[in-house]
């Protein structure tokens, strides 16, 4: 695959994760049934599926690893944290006061990955 493809790929399908996210969690806020639908547990995971293996693509396309590039080490440890955050916002908390405060930290947590993305800085705005 051409390689500005695959890049162009994995920067939509990481809008489109970040933009079903925010409206599963939206869908949360509001006790929507939406979230609970059949489709709505199955396509982010498909997107984020494809979402890793074009970033694994990139990386090996680069021949970078998180060892070698803090930023992406940052990155990946980022991302972990937010699924973390995310599951407990969309289904694992106990209670919505526990979901609301999930949701705030992964949409931050969010945007550090996209940040770290955007500038290849672990540490971005900071430097």
């Amino acid at each position: 695959m051409p390689w500005p493809l695959v890049k162009h790929t994995h920067v939509l399908l990481a809008l489109l994760t970040a933009a079903s996210f925010c409206l599963r969690g939206y869908w949360m806020l509001v006790g929507s049934p939406l979230l609970g639908a059949r489709w709505t547990r199955i396509l982010p995971h498909t997107v984020d599926t494809l979402l890793f293996l074009t970033g694994l693509g990139m990386a090996f396309g680069l021949g970078i690893s998180p060892v070698a590039q803090p930023w992406l080490a940052a990155k990946l440890v980022a991302i972990v944290l937010y699924v973390v955050l995310g599951s407990l916002a969309l289904k694992r908390g106990r209670s919505y006061g526990q979901r609301v405060l999930a949701l705030a930290l992964s949409l931050l947590v969010l945007a550090y990955v996209f940040a770290v993305a955007l500038t290849r800085d672990p540490f971005p705005g900071l430097g």
